[in-house]
């Protein structure tokens, strides 16, 4: 059985089909395959037999087949800001393909298709796109940053690591890249350089709930007790509703012993029964087996769902007292 373990606010999302093909080479740390760039202009659609289709998830583009000819790349790319911002995110990658089909080089283009996508949990054309900018700009500290992200999820680690220290470089406005350079930082065990980048993205992201949650994460990590709670605390100030912020601080609250709290911090996002288990789950990591079979017990008690499985965890913490 493993122990119970809250980590950090890491970005979601699919695992990106094929990823293992992408290479670490000299520059960008990626290997780009060019692709056919056929011009459109004038026509409302996109063109069924272009390249740029393999960019596009989201509605039929009969959707946006009233939309008027645009004269220019130019046009296109206002129409699809201005689609961004009412909310319109299909609308807002059409237009951006069809200004590529009038000028194709580029990389900023490229880059917000790929971000729009990344959000959709679209990963495969995301990565594309993100090539396909930095195809245009090797430096492209969004595009750098979108796929060191996207590696990172993949725990390609060195290449995630080299990829958005580019973009810091590039760019030391990223507070997204420090951000995950920290969380990389910790999982590595140099916990000073984590909260380094931690402290560098709170600069320029005061109000980031991850932020604060990860570093609250890292303080944990090296027993500093009283800094975890004041940054966990600080993250359920900005947002009383953050998941993960409550099951880290239930987590630091059993570790403490001060179980009233961790239930109460549990309970804030799981059933008494969850919260008992998990208090159990943690205890029993510390090897703290008589105070994990009291958690066991309440939680089979809580709950009927929970008897088997409590009775199970029971059974394995009791075989553990056994040989003390």
């Amino acid at each position: 059985m493993t122990a119970y373990l809250y980590i950090k606010e890491e970005y979601r999302g699919s695992r990106v089909a094929g990823w293992h093909c992408l290479k670490k080479q000299a520059g960008v740390g990626v290997i780009l395959t060019a692709l056919f760039l056929a011009g459109c202009a004038g026509n409302p659609a996109i063109k069924s037999g272009s390249s740029y289709t393999e960019l596009y998830e989201g509605a039929s583009e009969l959707t946006f087949s009233t939309l008027m000819p645009v004269e220019s790349a130019e046009e296109a790319i206002a129409r699809g800001d201005a689609a961004y911002r009412r909310g319109k995110v299909d609308e807002a990658v059409f237009e951006y393909i069809r200004s590529l089909e009038l000028d194709p080089d580029n990389a900023d283009t490229f880059y917000k298709i790929g971000a729009i996508n990344l959000h959709k949990e679209a990963n495969n054309k995301a990565a594309t796109a993100f090539r396909l900018a930095l195809e245009q700009d090797a430096t492209h500290p969004g595009a750098l940053e979108g796929l060191g992200l996207m590696m990172m999820k993949q725990r390609e680690y060195d290449q995630a690591r080299s990829m958005l220290e580019q973009a810091v470089e590039a760019d030391s406005n990223r507070w997204q890249a420090l951000n995950a350079l920290g969380i990389m930082a910790d999982l590595r065990g140099d916990f000073t350089e984590a909260r380094s980048y931690y402290d560098r993205a709170l600069l320029l992201a005061p109000r980031n709930v991850k932020l604060h949650n990860n570093l609250g994460y890292s303080y944990y990590l090296i027993g500093h007790w009283d800094r975890a709670e004041g940054q966990y605390q600080t993250a359920l100030g900005l947002a009383p509703g953050h998941e993960r912020t409550w099951r880290n601080l239930g987590q630091l609250y059993t570790r403490l012993e001060r179980y009233d709290e961790a239930l109460d911090a549990f309970a804030k996002v799981m059933s008494e029964a969850d919260a008992l288990n998990t208090m159990g789950y943690i205890r029993m990591a510390e090897e703290d087996y008589r105070q994990a079979e009291v958690f066991f017990q309440k939680a089979a008690k809580a709950s009927p769902s929970y008897h088997v499985t409590s009775n199970e965890n029971l059974e394995q913490v009791r075989r553990l007292i056994a040989r003390e």
